[in-house]
């Protein structure tokens, strides 16, 4: 039998490095809140603080920090962590990028560095003529709701920019895959930027002519001192693939992070697996699966839970699944669940509001 869509998508979970839960517990601090009662909700205790460099889970970590928002009642917890964020909280990091000598170095080691910091998720970069644009995005649909961790982490990046000699620069525009109904006002004070919610990723676009200008901070390091502080902080974070993650799981995470982004076309996954086209349909073949019902598999799961969150038009999430268009699209779902995507996302909005009612 094919393996299920939940199958591949927890063949390993998402983690990220203890060091991120300081700042969310200093600002708990901050605020007076119930620390150890709210880290013990989710799993955390103050002694994971020991090891910053240990794995702590990302959905668990995304969790806390949407119930500390909600404990302290500040629906903006996220950006005010973002914005209250150090360089020097980047440990060993902090001198690495501060051996950048443009802003786009320095963001394109904190782009290289992101998968250590915290897996399955990504921090891609795309150049055009006039700007360049920084997509966040955090593979697993499944983590939903993810507002304040996105609002920090963009945040973060703004407050870092400005933190590396660069104090009134500020983005083209800013995009978060969550709706800023209500939130557009404050978040447009802090990035002093356009920002836009229900976008399909969490993204800042930046000038070109500020990407490139020189950065002066005193210069801590010569080129060769920044290999062997990069070479340490590789060694330290990298990780070789997890042995017991079967092909299908590693075809399926491939699949999840292109979605939407760039070609699920089977031969160029193949050769990010660093396989044929051939050897790729044969080893599947021995698992008992199929390229096809892996890619089905994914589809469905990322297409159930944006349904779910009634945030994406059917349109848009037809193209975003690599479908040539929504007929194609509505048999495929309804083949999946017997129901429209219509009706699929009408349904989940009746539970949703029924269980809001109960409660």
């Amino acid at each position: 039998m094919p393996h299920s869509a939940t199958h591949f998508q927890n063949g390993r979970r998402a983690t990220i490095r203890a060091l991120f839960l300081e700042p969310v517990v200093n600002e708990l601090m901050r605020l007076h809140a119930p620390i150890d009662a709210i880290l013990s909700r989710h799993g955390f205790s103050r002694a994971d603080l020991r090891s910053p460099y240990g794995k702590v889970s990302l959905r668990l970590y995304i969790e806390l920090m949407e119930d500390a928002a909600t404990e302290t009642g500040n629906a903006f917890f996220g950006l005010d962590l973002g914005s209250s964020f150090q360089l020097q909280q980047l440990g060993p990091f902090y001198a690495l990028m501060s051996t950048a000598d443009t802003l786009r170095t320095a963001l394109a080691i904190f782009a290289r560095f992101q998968r250590a910091w915290q897996t399955r998720t990504s921090l891609q970069i795309t150049h055009e003529l006039e700007a360049t644009s920084y997509t966040y995005a955090i593979e697993d649909t499944a983590i939903w709701p993810r507002h304040q961790d996105s609002e920090f982490t963009l945040g973060a990046i703004a407050t870092l920019i400005r933190q590396l000699g660069l104090p009134r620069w500020c983005p083209r525009a800013v995009e978060f895959e969550h709706s800023v109904s209500l939130r557009g006002a404050r978040l447009r004070e802090f990035f002093r930027a356009p920002v836009t919610g229900n976008a399909r990723f969490n993204r800042m676009t930046i000038a070109n002519e500020d990407l490139d200008r020189p950065l002066r901070l005193g210069g801590i390091a010569e080129a060769k001192a920044m290999a062997v502080v990069e070479r340490h902080l590789h060694d330290l974070l990298f990780e070789e693939p997890d042995a017991e993650e079967t092909l299908g799981e590693q075809v399926a995470h491939c699949i999840a992070k292109r979605l939407g982004r760039a070609s699920i076309e089977l031969d160029l996954v193949a050769k990010e697996l660093g396989l044929s086209a051939r050897s790729l349909r044969r080893k599947l073949d021995a698992q008992n699966t199929s390229y096809r019902e892996v890619l089905q598999a994914e589809r469905r799961l990322k297409a159930e839970k944006l349904l779910a969150t009634g945030r994406l038009q059917i349109s848009e999430l037809s193209v975003g699944l690599g479908y040539s268009d929504v007929a194609v699209f509505s048999r495929a779902f309804k083949s999946w669940t017997g129901l429209s995507p219509r009706d699929y996302a009408s349904s989940q909005f009746a539970q949703t509001n029924a269980s809001a009612v109960q409660s």
